[in-house]
């Protein structure tokens, strides 16, 4: 059970979860519904396919810039902003009637996201005791899940440009609700150094950052993937791949909250074991074509591991030193979203030609990063 000291840091921790939430909703149901706009736009899906790697990018770009804005502005006025252009630029993507223009939309979404979740693992690390810290993290990421599930279910009976009008209106009520709450803890801002090569000096830090960087490369490579998957390989409707990429997302919440009590009771390094090791053999079973009911179980089973490791390499990074904790929270989003997006970019070189064995060398790949994971994380 997760007590807090005053209704205050409850409150803060509803706000944080409410901004994954609002960020999320239509991070999931785009690559489900790429088969659908390409559709809709009459442009092949490998091209529309891009709109992910326009907002992982820039997301990853721009989460470099929040740490530093900390010095400047406090927690309440970086939240509430960037909610704002989050919002406006979901609502210019809904009016797009042009791929280039949703590119354009894309960028600013993500330029305008990428500080909800460097902001929420500061305010985590800095106000919240150690002991709960990884079931917090669990839950804060879990609500990335459930706005992800709610968003993908809605593309089975809606168009695809409500995933961008309802995240516009839950942006704007975060906005309001982070301005007119009177809360201490937002209004307070970060007084230490910004200095990211000095953050990567901390011990560990740098061969930390590395290993992220290459699983997240790994992951995205398969995941952003899974609608136009889905619609070539196994010839799907988009309700079929809306409800398979929607018991992933039932997956990756279980993952986070399993990560969340493994990162706590266990240690990190067993959350971080259990997670990697998962994720590789389930990316190999994706070689094989299975039926339906068993490739349902594969994709649970990737989104399980992969958040179960997720877990135990985000709560390690709630463990650095307090004056390095800011900086080494935006690092994190950057390398998670840039590798993301260029593991996007290099897979895209691949699976034109064969999605099963683009999988298979992606998911040998992640098992070696198993074997030398004892030397990069004490």
């Amino acid at each position: 059970m997760i007590t807090f000291e005053n209704s205050e840091k409850r409150i803060v921790y509803f706000l944080l979860c409410l901004g994954s939430f609002t960020i999320s909703f239509n991070l999931a149901a785009i690559t489900a519904a790429v088969p659908v706009i390409s559709g809709d736009l009459h442009l092949p899906d490998l091209l529309v396919a891009k709109i992910i790697p326009f907002y992982f990018i820039p997301y990853g770009i721009a989460a470099l810039i929040y740490a530093p804005l900390m010095r400047f502005f406090n927690y309440r006025t970086v939240l509430a902003v960037s909610m704002l252009f989050y919002a406006l630029a979901c609502y210019f993507c809904a009016m797009s009637a042009q791929l280039g223009l949703l590119f354009v939309g894309r960028v600013a979404m993500g330029i305008a996201a990428a500080g909800v979740i460097p902001l929420g693992l500061m305010i985590i690390g800095e106000f919240y005791p150690k002991s709960i810290r990884g079931r917090l993290v669990g839950i804060f990421f879990g609500c990335t899940f459930i706005a992800s599930l709610t968003g993908v279910i809605s593309t089975s009976f809606a168009d695809w440009r409500y995933l961008f009008h309802i995240p516009a209106l839950l942006g704007l009520i975060l906005m309001l609700s982070v301005w007119i709450y009177p809360s201490g803890l937002l209004r307070k801002k970060h007084d230490g150094h910004i200095n990211y090569l000095k953050s990567l000096r901390t011990p560990h830090a740098l061969p930390v950052f590395l290993f992220i960087f290459a699983i997240s490369f790994l992951y995205h490579g398969v995941y952003t993937w899974y609608g136009v998957y889905l619609s070539r390989v196994y010839h799907l409707d988009k309700v079929t791949i809306s409800f398979l990429v929607a018991g992933t997302l039932v997956g990756g919440f279980c993952g986070q909250l399993l990560g969340g009590v493994l990162s706590d009771l266990k240690g990190r390094e067993v959350a971080c074991y259990t997670g990697i090791i998962g994720l590789g053999l389930s990316i190999v079973l994706l070689y094989f074509k299975h039926p339906l009911a068993i490739l349902a179980v594969v994709l649970f089973c990737i989104a399980t591991s992969w958040t179960i490791g997720h877990n135990g390499l985000s709560t390690v990074l709630t463990d650095f030193p307090d004056e390095d904790r800011p900086i080494i929270a935006s690092l994190n989003s950057a390398v998670r979203f840039t590798s993301g997006g260029l593991g996007f970019q290099i897979s895209s070189l691949f699976v034109s030609t064969s999605f099963e064995l683009t999988f298979l060398a992606i998911g040998i790949l992640i098992l070696l990063l198993a074997f030398i994971f004892k030397y990069i994380i004490p």
